[in-house]
Parts: structure tokens; sequence; C-alpha cells
């Protein structure tokens, strides 16, 4: 798989930790590199985690780096207070830790991410989701390529990756960390996965086979479960215009699944409200189920519509700056690192912290690019915003100080200069 998923004269960051996995990716892509037209480097994430351990294995990421002659960048952090701070995992915290340090370096020039997964993993998390009650859409696993990120190994296994390690004599660190029993994941991989395959041989290559055969099903599936989905323009101010036409469950069930995540309701469903919502077509005209986003699932004859209700001020949330795509409101936010067409774009070191997304306030100010502050009522009303998307608006806040009305400007103290090291992206569309 390596060399047929990887393109030609590409910019290709190595997701080094130091381990077995990520030290025979590393070697391995160096020995095609040259010949696929490839341009190297070398990121490693110090999670704070493991005291002399972590620094160790960052200070041997670094060298090793040096031996191939490539370029080396590191991020570190304390992913056990982001944790407690975020209210979050330790695994989450550092995973997204992980992800941001792979955003920046997309947009800063990097053209993918490379990744050292490989067959075992993909056969415990195949594994993992089905035991916890996937759907046939949550069995898909891993793929190859994801967007900007590769992972050259997927169909390699463990042992494989070891045997080519010992082979080539590559030196890695060992992380006593996953020996512990104490996480689900690693019970799995230590005690699961190894009796299952010694029951049934070849177990982890039918996991991994089962999660491609469950992805292509599936894709057919939704492309079928389209034919349900109708979008009309809205009859009233609450009718998202979306509907969905009876048919067979399976293809009823992502059709709503289709709607819910055009109208911005991606994590925060369970699969009971799903069920819930095909079950309307048992039900009498008139029967509805709530849903996230304040969105309302109602079965109206042979449709199910989606609606939602108007929002009046004061019931907007108050988020904090993150960056990532969520629904606000009728608006779709997308706060990222990686340039967005027609978005505004400030420096993110000029952010404090505590910032948040917000509704405008009475006493709010601004300082608007190039001029003077003023109140942002009264930036507003000069600007010639109607009065009824005045409230609804999202700014982005530090206390009273607007540092951003999104899809309008940016303020003065957060503007872009030659010193910027780190660029975000602030965009804005109505759903």
């Amino acid at each position: 798989m390596l060399t047929k998923i990887l393109p030609k004269n590409a910019r290709i960051a190595v997701a080094v930790s130091g381990g077995a996995d990520s030290v025979v990716l590393l070697d391995r892509l160096a020995a095609v590199a040259e010949g696929l037209g490839l341009t190297l480097s070398v990121v490693h994430c110090e999670h704070g985690i493991r005291g002399e351990d972590s620094l160790r294995d960052a200070a041997f990421t670094k060298a090793l780096a040096k031996v191939y002659g490539l370029p080396f960048t590191l991020f570190s952090e304390d992913c056990i207070a982001l944790a407690k701070k975020r209210g979050v995992s330790l695994e989450t915290a550092a995973r997204e830790f992980r992800y941001r340090c792979y955003e920046e370096l997309l947009a800063s020039g990097a053209d993918y991410i490379a990744l050292a997964h490989h067959l075992d993993d993909e056969a415990e998390t195949v594994l993992f989701r089905i035991s916890r009650g996937t759907s046939i859409g949550g069995a898909q696993g891993m793929q190859p390529i994801y967007g900007k990120y590769l992972r050259p190994l997927l169909d390699e296994s463990k042992d494989e990756i070891l045997a080519y390690a010992a082979a080539k004599g590559l030196k890695y660190c060992q992380d006593e960390t996953n020996f512990e029993r104490t996480a689900t994941r690693n019970i799995l991989r230590l005690d699961v996965l190894p009796t299952l395959e010694k029951a049934v041989p070849g177990a982890k290559e039918n996991l991994a086979a089962f999660a491609t055969q469950a992805k292509e099903d599936d894709e057919l599936l939704y492309a079928l479960a389209k034919g349900l989905v109708e979008k009309e323009t809205p009859e009233n101010s609450s009718d998202t215009g979306y509907r969905v036409k009876a048919g067979q469950m399976p293809l009823v069930r992502r059709a709503c699944l289709l709607v819910m995540r055009q109208l911005g309701i991606e994590k925060d469903y369970t699969s009971k409200h799903l069920q819930s919502v095909a079950e309307l077509f048992s039900l009498k005209t008139g029967a509805q189920v709530s849903l996230p986003k304040g969105i309302v699932a109602v079965r109206s004859y042979e449709r199910i519509l989606f609606k939602k209700a108007e929002m009046s001020r004061g019931e907007l949330p108050c988020v904090s700056f993150q960056f990532r795509e969520f629904m606000w409101g009728r608006y779709a936010l997308r706060v990222s690192l990686s340039p967005i067409e027609g978005a505004l774009y400030v420096d993110a070191d000029k952010i404090a912290e505590g910032a948040v997304i917000r509704q405008r306030r009475e006493g709010d100010t601004f300082r608007r690019f190039g001029g003077g502050e003023k109140p942002l009522k009264k930036y507003l009303i000069d600007k010639k915003i109607p009065q009824g998307l005045r409230d609804g608006l999202p700014v982005l806040a530090v206390g009273s100080k607007v540092l951003a009305v999104f899809g309008v400007e940016i303020a003065e103290d957060v503007k872009v200069t030659d010193q910027t090291k780190k660029t975000a992206y602030l965009a804005v569309k109505e759903k």
C-alpha cells in the first residue's frame, strides 16, 4: 500500500513518536522519497505526560531526524493540565493537541501528515466500536487516505513492522504506558486481540477486511438514502426546508442522519435520537422528536419535516474560542488554522486566553481595523447592519472588547502583521 497511496512531489510531515511503528514509517518513507519526489520533515508532539521519559522520546526523535537529514518540529503541551482545564479525558486532550499541531503544519506549508497506524490498530478500532454497539457506518475503521492525512502502513501487521525494524537494526523508544491495563484499548491490544487471534487465526485481517466492506456497503446505502431527502424553499421562518420521504427503514435512518448533519447536528445526537426520528413514520401526523441544536423533527403525512425554533436574544450560546467547525444559531461557523476562501483572518497569538464567541452585549466596544474605538452598537449602525441582524451576529470577544464580528470586520488589535507567526481564519455561513 505504501507506494500506492503516496502522492508524488508532495511535502509530507511524518508524525514520529519515537516508537517502533513511527520509526519504521519514517525509514520506509525516506527510502522512497527521492523516487517519488517527496520532501519529508519530522514532527514530534510531546504531551508532558510521562515526565523524563517523554522528554527522552522527544530528544531521541530530534536526533533521528538529524540522522535522516530532515527538518524537525517539536510541539509541547501539558496535556494533564489541559484535560483538567477543559473537563475532558487525558486521551481526548492528547489527541486534540496532536491534531492542532498537525493542522498548524498543514497551514504553514505541509501538504500531508503521515501517521503510523497499522493493521493491528485497525482491527483494534473496529473491535472496539463493534463492542460498543456501533452501526455499520461506525465499523468502517480508519482510511489509508483521509483528507490531508496518510496511513501508509495500514495493511501491515505489528509483527511485520517489528520484523522490519529488526532486519534493518532500527532503534526505537518503548512507551511503558502501552503495557498498562488501565485503558480499554490497551486491554484489547494486550489481551483480547491476541486471544481472539489464537482462537481464530487471521482474525485481525478479517476485522480489517470487514471494515473495508462496511465502508463500501455504507456508501451504497447513503447513495440510495439521498433519494429520500428533499430540499425545498421554507414555507415559514422555522421550516429548514429539509424533508425525508417514507421508505425502507435502513434508508430512512440514513436519510434522517444526512439531514441532521446538514443542520449541524454532528456529534451531539445518540442512536436513540436517530431511531426515534425514523420511527415517526409509525406515529400520527403531528408527532415530533426534539433534537440537539434546537431542531425538531415532525411527522407530516408521508414526510418528516425538520424545523428549528426561532432564537431570540440571550438564547444563543457563549462558546470558548477553539479551532473547529460548529453550528451557532442559524450560522455555521468555522475557525481554522488552514486558509478559508473569503474568511476574515487574524493573528492567532493576539487572541487572549478566555476569548469567546457570543452575541453582542451592551457596553461592547470595537476598535475597527485601521480606525478608532467606538461602541459596537454604533459601529454596526454605521455599517448599516439591519437592526434585526445585529443581535444575532456572532462576535469574538474578550470581556467587553470585541476582536472580530464574523462576516463583517476584525479589530485593529488582532490584525496580521509581518511579525505574525500563526494566522487564524474565521468563516461564517448562514444555514
